[in-house]
């Protein structure tokens, strides 16, 4: 899982999630509000990037409810077909 390192610990956007067949009310219903803020480094003036601890992401896709309600997960430009 590709993400974010800060504070010593690996955390994943919100947009990462989508990627990962997450939708927003997943996110508010299993992991709700993110663990930590942060300036995006593409666009600084952009809003904070919603980042979420990668643990509790990984704790919360072996949830039956995200296995049966999340979307199709969305490959990324370097993934193979």
């Amino acid at each position: 899982m590709t993400g974010f390192m800060e504070d010593g610990r690996r955390y994943v956007s919100a947009a990462g999630l989508r990627m990962r067949g997450w939708t927003g009310p997943l996110v508010f219903r299993l992991l709700g509000p993110p663990d930590r803020l942060s300036v995006d480094p593409r666009a600084r003036a952009a809003p904070p990037l919603r980042l979420y601890r990668v643990e509790r992401v990984e704790a919360a896709e072996r949830r039956a409810e995200f296995l049966t309600e999340r979307a199709p997960r969305v490959r990324g430009p370097e993934e193979p077909p």
